[in-house]
């Protein structure tokens, strides 16, 4: 049975995010399985991640793909696109995606900080950490705040920090997925997109890859830099 492939960069990631997708994937209601996220070395080089699509492409049940990397310094206008073109140009013959959560994948937590202040953090073996102090808030441009892990730190009770390997997991459950849509962070729209995208092609039996190469077809609004 075809399943879909995620390549990630960082190790808190690779649970968080099939997390993320999992739940995002139910709203298709389309039945492909995701295998768990994988780790790209050099995820920000091209050389790294094509190596990485040829392993996964050797395997005979791929269904599509899915590349997620923090935007950092790149502009993803600008920056998805062109992974796309390095996709496109391998001609993988099934469908996929990149998107780039901007500037780091811990925005989404942010217009829900104040639905988790207060709460104790479960991680995996069930161990309760304590959790953003109460009363935590966060307004403005969701994607304009750079340095989100050290905010989300200074939000911590005295000597607590935030761990990616730790609590990007347990704060990923505890996201909810209506009030962040409802609170345009962008690169989460685009993330929707592309799974939508995703579906579709599967459906549709096309390989095509997104975004369209920029210029080409109407710009994506929501992946901005």
């Amino acid at each position: 049975m075809a399943k879909g492939y995620i390549l990630v960069e960082g190790q808190g990631e690779v649970e968080a995010v099939g997390n993320l997708v999992t739940r995002l994937w139910r709203r298709t209601e389309h039945g492909l399985p995701w295998d768990r996220p994988r780790r790209c070395v050099n995820i920000h080089m091209r050389h790294g991640i094509e190596r990485s699509v040829e392993r996964i492409r050797a395997r005979p049940d791929v269904g599509a793909l899915l590349v997620l990397r923090d935007s950092d310094d790149d502009c993803p206008r600008e920056k998805a696109p062109e992974i796309a073109t390095w996709l496109r140009e391998l001609g993988l013959g099934f469908p996929a995606a990149v998107v780039l959560f901007h500037p780091e994948y811990e925005v989404i937590f942010l217009p829900c900080v104040a639905r988790m202040a207060g709460q104790r953090i479960v991680d995996g073996s069930g161990k309760p950490r304590l959790g953003l102090l109460p009363g935590t808030v966060c307004h403005g441009d969701w994607e304009a705040r750079r340095g989100v892990k050290e905010w989300l730190s200074h939000q911590f009770p005295r000597g607590r920090t935030y761990k990616p390997t730790q609590d990007q997991l347990p704060m990923t459950r505890m996201v909810d997925l209506d009030v962040v849509r409802a609170a345009g962070v962008p690169c989460f729209g685009t993330l929707e997109r592309a799974l939508g995208f995703l579906a579709d092609s599967i459906e549709g039996g096309t390989c095509g890859v997104y975004p369209a190469p920029v210029g080409d077809g109407p710009a994506d609004p929501v992946q901005r830099g």
